[in-house]
């Protein structure tokens, strides 16, 4: 064998074994790559799937912190209503204690029997129709009250308890007495027929004024009516 034929057959020997690494490395770094990258899938997938659960767990504790806050702010508003309506019942509750005891401290009050008595007089003037009666009665009522030692306010219930009765008694004797004084002046004047009306108007006004009564009595007599 000479060396040409030595040469050649050492090269396509070199030349295989060269082949078989090549071969060998490409299989190896196949390999390697087939590996690599399912245990780089396998990673990132994990982390994918770990991301997804931290996610999920962020939303779910949002989801519980809201519906948590929601729940307070309910039961917050709820309590707040529960003080509220706690509150104001509380306060009706001490009003109505308060009223109670003014009524009670009134009530205890001893009223003076001339008082009392002067007020059913008057009252029984007014409703038997004595309006001028009833008018001067109430007066002497209201003076006992001023001047008597009970306190301002029961003082005050006492007058409420007459004074729409003792105004209108005093409005219908003042204007009875108003159209008696404008008889007297036509009568004087022997303007008798006038008179007469007048008379006569203010016993409308005042049925039981005696003393108009007696004036239209002696008026119809001198014009020979009776």
């Amino acid at each position: 064998m000479n060396f040409w034929t030595a040469f050649k057959q050492g090269f396509t020997f070199n030349r295989k074994l060269i082949q078989i690494i090549s071969l060998s490395l490409i299989a190896a770094l196949l390999f390697s790559t087939v590996i690599l990258g399912s245990a780089c899938k396998k990673k990132a997938d994990t982390a994918i799937a770990e991301s997804t659960s931290e996610q999920e767990g962020l939303i779910s504790g949002n989801d519980s912190g809201t519906e948590a806050n929601s729940d307070t702010s309910v039961t917050g508003s709820i309590q707040s209503s529960g003080s509220t309506a706690a509150d104001t019942g509380s306060d009706d509750e001490t009003s109505s204690e308060s009223v109670t005891e003014t009524a009670t401290e009134t009530t205890a009050e001893v009223i003076p029997q001339e008082i009392t008595d002067l007020i059913t007089e008057a009252d029984n003037y007014y409703s038997s129709g004595e309006y001028a009666l009833a008018s001067k009665t109430y007066r002497d009522a209201k003076s006992a009250i001023e001047n008597s030692d009970l306190t301002e306010e029961t003082q005050q219930l006492q007058l409420n308890l007459f004074a729409v009765k003792y105004k209108k008694a005093k409005e219908i004797t003042d204007t009875a007495r108003l159209h008696y004084g404008n008889a007297k002046n036509l009568e004087y004047q022997q303007r008798f027929e006038e008179a007469k009306k007048e008379y006569e108007a203010a016993l409308t006004i005042y049925p039981k004024y005696q003393d108009a009564i007696n004036a239209l009595d002696a008026l119809k007599a001198l014009m020979g009516l009776e």
